[in-house]
């Protein structure tokens, strides 16, 4: 069997979640390693082809020998690559993608060139942490090392306010928040209720009819820049939306429980 994927969010579990292993290392002390099958497109057959090749021959020691022993098609490959499966053994995603093309043949019987590649590497450019990020969120629709949100911050401007601050604004106050829209909620009552997360926590959000209804479109995106006035109420606080617009990120970010 593969090592099962994570059940619950990132952000719920106690222990650093890591890619998929490739079989070139130890695990980490105190770390959830996610399984192959939580990778987008590896199914139960390419999962157990990598165990098999892993188990027969030992860890693999190099991108080369991971496709010859495995026999994985090129989108599975392409996928794990992405998912940072093989960070181990190979120094830049991009020029991973470029040999794997290189070295695969379709299966007809043929397998996956052996050969010396270095040749024919192009001299590409690596990839950033953003497009890292984003290859994550599209493989696996999570980001393992950290949250979309610390990524943002350093370009977000002085009037955002993270939600570990949020709880000690006073009743009133007017206070702008950015985050990833985790939850949507719309019970018996009219209002909409929203939960935003961030790198710190969540901070929750309440539209009232009209205020939705101009902002209906965008607060379907999966980020959003909320801006409102912070509402105590028999113990509870909420930041009553009066603005909202989208924030730009990666394409392929994991759907928030919406309307439950």
């Amino acid at each position: 069997m593969v090592e099962k994927p994570l059940q619950r969010p990132a952000s719920e579990q106690s222990r650093h979640p890591l890619p998929p292993k490739d079989g070139a290392g130890q695990p980490y002390d105190e770390a959830l390693l996610l399984g192959f099958l939580n990778v987008k497109g590896v199914g139960q057959a390419a999962a157990d082809a990598i165990v098999e090749a892993r188990e027969r021959g030992g860890p693999f020691t190099s991108l080369a020998d991971a496709m010859r022993r495995t026999g994985l098609q090129r989108e599975n490959m392409e996928s794990l690559v992405m998912a940072g499966a093989f960070s181990g053994l190979v120094a830049d995603r991009r020029a991973a993608i470029w040999e794997i093309g290189l070295r695969y043949r379709p299966s007809n019987g043929q397998q996956s060139l052996d050969l010396p590649v270095e040749q024919d590497m192009a001299r590409l450019p690596g990839l950033t942490d953003w497009e890292e990020m984003a290859g994550e969120y599209r493989t696996m629709g999570i980001y393992p090392e950290g949250h979309l949100m610390a990524k943002l911050q350093p370009h977000l401007g002085p009037e955002v306010v993270p939600s570990d601050e949020v709880p000690h604004l006073e009743d009133g106050r007017e206070v702008t928040v950015i985050g990833l829209v985790i939850r949507r909620q719309r019970p018996l009552a009219k209002a909409v209720f929203l939960t935003l997360e961030d790198e710190f926590g969540h901070t929750p959000i309440v539209v009232w009819p009209k205020t939705y209804e101009h902002y209906r479109l965008v607060l379907r995106e999966p980020l959003l820049k909320v801006r409102g006035t912070v509402s105590r109420r028999e113990g509870t606080l909420n930041i009553v939306l009066t603005h909202a617009g989208e924030v730009h990120g990666p394409r392929d970010l994991p759907d928030s429980r919406s309307w439950r």
